[in-house]
């Protein structure tokens, strides 16, 4: 079956949603734009630019949409996240104003995440949700056993499935995080969720955020973004200088491997839910490899 055009999903989502229509005003185009986890349209209307973020089916059971939008208010009113124009979290819709970046700007990345992440760590926001990396791996770990009993039609490749037992010893390995100080965090610290522009950034996608180990934002960011051995000293060392609390390197070393075997079974997850292998498959592979090789002595 060929995909609705995105003119298509935009009409069946304004058919539903009158007052998302009311701040568009008339829609003169929609664009599709690339998202891992969700439907992105890039929507030119008479009221302005925007992006809507429409929930993919089936994410209901890893994201909790009103701690989303509860969260992302917080940090909208911090100055880090883009505010929102319209929520709905029954829907799992979420519009902003476009912000136009910079490709320019992205060598200053590390040193002003750094900065922005010790602004929202040291903000005593209190988010909904806490990120538990071995909770996390449970639930997606329990998630897969259960899809795969229920439907003996499902199956996964050799490959994949042989480094499920592998991400489990790993998760077992690095042991429970003992750390009780818990901060505000993003969560998902990916490069397309980082936007530069204006001499500032902007953090975008906050449904996985939540209360966590300050390593979660660091770990995720240095394994998601790719810093480099230089890229990722300048991104500690603009974090810790907006620090009271210093960073032990063996807990982000260890927070790192957590943080590919959750990304790694995350992939996996989408997989059973027939979503594209050629894309989900190298991904959970290749998360899964980095982990296994990052896992501390």
């Amino acid at each position: 079956m060929t995909p609705a055009g995105p003119s298509a999903v935009l009409q069946k989502v304004l058919q539903n949603n009158s007052n998302l229509q009311a701040v568009l005003g008339e829609v003169l185009s929609a664009e599709r734009k690339d998202g891992l986890s969700n439907q992105v349209l890039r929507i030119s209307a008479h009221k302005g630019v925007f992006f809507l973020r429409i929930g993919q089916a089936g994410s209901e059971a890893l994201v909790d949409r009103f701690a989303e939008a509860h969260n992302l208010q917080l940090a909208a009113g911090l100055g880090v996240a883009v505010p929102p124009v319209y929520m709905d979290p029954d829907r799992g819709l979420l519009l902003t104003r476009a912000i136009e970046t910079r490709q320019s700007a992205k060598k200053d990345l590390p040193d002003m995440l750094g900065q922005e992440l010790a602004q929202l760590h040291n903000s005593k926001l209190s988010f909904e949700g806490e990120i538990n990396p071995h909770t996390t791996y449970a639930a997606l770990r329990k998630r897969v056993s259960e899809t795969l009993d229920s439907n003996p039609d499902l199956s996964l490749s050799k490959d994949v499935s042989a480094v499920l037992p592998d991400l489990d010893r790993l998760m077992a390995d690095v042991g429970l995080q003992s750390q009780l100080v818990l901060v505000p965090s993003h969560g998902d610290l990916s490069e397309g969720n980082c936007l530069l522009a204006d001499n500032r950034l902007w953090l975008i996608d906050w449904e996985f955020s939540g209360m966590a180990d300050p390593c979660w934002d660091l770990a995720y960011a240095i394994q998601e973004i790719g810093f480099d051995a230089d890229a990722e000293r300048r991104f500690v060392t603009a974090y810790q200088s907006g620090q009271h609390r210093p960073i032990d390197r063996a807990d982000l070393e260890a927070m790192k491997a957590r943080c590919d075997a959750i990304s790694s079974l995350w992939a996996v997850v989408q997989l059973l839910d027939r979503r594209d292998p050629a894309k989900f498959a190298p991904f959970a592979l290749e998360r899964a490899a980095r982990a296994l090789k990052q896992k501390p002595a």
